[in-house]
């Protein structure tokens, strides 16, 4: 049961946090998933992120006819370590389930990669940035997954500038060894269905990716890109940061 004075569990996604002042309304969706999925009541309380860092604890002052919050306090959280993954395309429609996934285990960028053998089918834009918001209110987080457009890979790899760097590899060496107590950025190259060419793999390991094994057996691209994701998450959680030695 909740208290008197806390909604249901719940995270808003305002963009234009920063800029609303003390008291204003919520509309649309946001106003919308507070009354219909929260069915908050006034004098409750939700909180708000902006997706870049702020999170609010806003009071719902009113419900009709218009949904006005006052802002009760609010707090900023740091940027976490970059965890980029260069992702190439994955067979069907796995697309949106990687987003998702990807989002709610702390990837901060997700790069589509379009590589010689696929590339990536038109971007879903509108559902994957619904997904991508669906997924910062299940993990409550203060930051946002950002997702690009599709790049070819050598300019994937030019934007990259996380100095862990892994390229997912079913004969590379086994994760397990590389993660240190402490960690930075990461990122990790994950290849297409049909995999990369080995010329792309010579580029990626000339750029200082090492080929590390994300599992005892051969994974399509979008597990891959989770199994590298929850590695990555997995040692955060427990303070040791992202992995620190070559990527996947």
């Amino acid at each position: 049961m909740r208290s008197a004075a806390e909604a249901a569990p719940s995270l808003l996604y305002v963009p234009a946090l920063r800029t609303l002042g003390a008291r204003f309304a919520l509309e649309d969706e946001e106003a919308r998933y507070v009354t219909r999925v929260v069915r908050a009541r006034e004098g409750e309380q939700v909180t708000a992120s902006d997706g870049a860092g702020l999170v609010a604890t806003l009071r719902i002052e009113q419900l009709k006819p218009a949904l006005v919050v006052v802002l009760d306090s609010a707090s900023e959280h740091p940027r976490p370590p970059s965890a980029r993954v260069l992702c190439g395309a994955p067979e069907g429609e796995r697309g949106d389930w990687l987003v998702e996934k990807l989002a709610e285990l702390g990837v901060t960028d997700l790069q589509p990669v379009d590589t010689e053998r696929e590339g990536w089918p038109e971007r879903r834009e509108a559902r994957w940035d619904r997904l991508a918001v669906a997924a910062l209110r299940q993990s409550r987080a203060a930051w946002r997954m950002a997702i690009h457009p599709a790049l070819g890979l050598s300019d994937a790899m030019a934007a990259a500038r996380e100095p862990v760097r892994w390229l997912a590899d079913p004969e590379g060496e086994p994760a397990s060894g590389l993660f240190a107590t402490a960690g930075g950025p990461a990122v990790a190259a994950i290849g297409p269905a049909p995999g990369f060419s080995e010329p792309e793999r010579k580029a990626l390991r000339g750029s200082g990716f090492t080929p590390v094994r994300l599992a005892a057996r051969r994974l399509r691209t979008e597990t891959a890109a989770l199994a590298a994701a929850a590695l990555w998450a997995a040692a955060r959680a427990t303070g040791g940061g992202a992995p620190s030695g070559p990527e996947a």
